[in-house]
This record gives structure tokens, sequence and C-alpha cells, in this order.
């Protein structure tokens, strides 16, 4: 029997995907979302546009592999390897731009702003290669986030609201980084 997409389901999807384009965190049709339930998941289509998605665009991915619809994501064995190893139940991909810049020329991005570090602590950043999958599903073991150096993020969560919190977490804090390095430290100076 054909899945059904359920309407919360999909305005959820819609939601999501439009607060991401609206917030540059990912281009016209960029970045992909994915909703874990039971038998498989919901996750938008290749190539699909986040900011105006429609049921026609989300793909059904059954457990065993095969799906139903629109051809899924290129990311589609990413987000079951991630559900996998994590338990999560939401997934967001975005390119946000400054936490994409910071992560070329590093291992591990450290939120310098207290909300960064209260909810992301560190951030992994995971190199590009043969290993990537099963190196971005680790990383999401034990972080929220994480940053694919050259790509963008992968963020997990028990929903999507939660899921894009953290994409939004990571790059405001690295937004602040980028703001910090570009301002160069700051003198005290006590002289009249």
């Amino acid at each position: 029997m054909p899945q059904t997409l359920p309407t919360e389901t999909l305005a959820t999807l819609a939601e999501v995907g439009k607060d991401l384009y609206q917030l540059g965190l990912v281009t016209s049709h960029g970045g992909n979302l994915s909703v874990r339930v039971p038998g498989g998941m919901w996750i938008t289509g290749t190539g699909t546009m986040l900011g105006r998605l429609r049921d026609r665009h989300i793909s059904f991915v059954h457990t065993a592999g095969h799906h139903e619809g629109t051809s899924p994501s290129s990311d589609t064995l990413l987000h079951s390897t991630i559900y996998a190893v994590t338990g999560a139940s939401a997934i967001v991909h975005a390119h946000p731009r400054h936490a994409t810049a910071l992560a070329f020329d590093l291992d591990l991005f450290k939120p310098p702003d207290f909300e960064g570090q209260l909810h992301l602590t560190d951030v992994p950043v995971i190199g590009p290669g043969p290993l990537q999958l099963e190196r971005i599903a680790g990383a999401l073991q034990s972080r929220l986030v994480c940053v694919l150096r050259g790509h963008g993020a992968y963020a997990r969560g028990a929903t999507l609201w939660e899921a894009l919190h953290w994409i939004t977490a990571l790059e405001e804090s690295a937004h602040i980084e980028v703001i910090r390095r570009s301002i160069g430290p700051i003198r005290s100076d006590t002289a009249p």
C-alpha cells in the first residue's frame, strides 16, 4: 500500500524549508530535509526548492531502500546512516555561508559566543572523501551538528524545528567568529 504524506509533516517540511531559504542558509535548489517515521523516512527530492516545497517534492524511502514518489535526495544514504547510529528523528542539511567558510581552515569549530558554547560545545569539521558518510554519522552520535568541509552542515534533532535550531545556532556562532576575525584584537587604551 502506498505511503501518504501526512498534512502536518508536509507543513513542517515546507515551513522549515522556507525558513532555510529566507535566512539564506540554502540556495534556490540546495540542501535537504528528512523525517524518520516507522518503516522509513520522508525526504526531499533531488534538486527540489526547499523554499517552495509541495507534496510532489517529497519522497518516501522505505527502510529496505526502495522509494515512492520523486527521486529522493542524493544524501539519502547519509540520512539513513545518521538515523541508524544516532536515534534522531529529523535531519536538516544546509549550506550556511559563514560556517562553511570557516571550516576550510578548521578541524573543529569552537563557538565564541555563549549560546553556541552552551548548545553546540564544539562542531566537528569532516573532510570530504571516501569515508565522509561514516565520519559525518559518527560525529552526529555525540554532536548536534557537524560541517562537511567545503560543502555545508548537517544537524540532527528530535524534530525538524530542533535540527533547524542547531543549524541557525551554528551559523550565528560562525558569523560572530567571522566578525571577530575581521575586527582583529581590540586594544584597551587607558592613556588619556
